[in-house]
């Protein structure tokens, strides 16, 4: 049996914090590019804070690949 993985989607999801959520609050930003670079992600981290005037504490980027058995 062999397994071809394909790339499905993937996602940006951002932790940002505020006076109101000291510890942050996560926020998922969908469709993003299968090889999103790490510039690209602090581009869009540092865009987010200018726009929402909060801080980001954290950065996940959450890949989904799609696994398809053929026999």
């Amino acid at each position: 049996m062999q397994m071809v993985r394909n790339f499905k989607s993937a996602k940006i999801q951002l932790t940002l914090t505020n006076s109101d959520h000291p510890k942050g609050v996560k926020h998922p930003f969908n469709n993003a590019t299968e090889n999103i670079t790490n510039e690209q992600v602090a581009r869009f981290s540092t865009a987010i804070e200018m726009l929402t005037a909060e801080k980001c504490l954290d950065v996940d980027i959450i890949v989904t690949d799609q696994v398809a058995l053929n026999k």
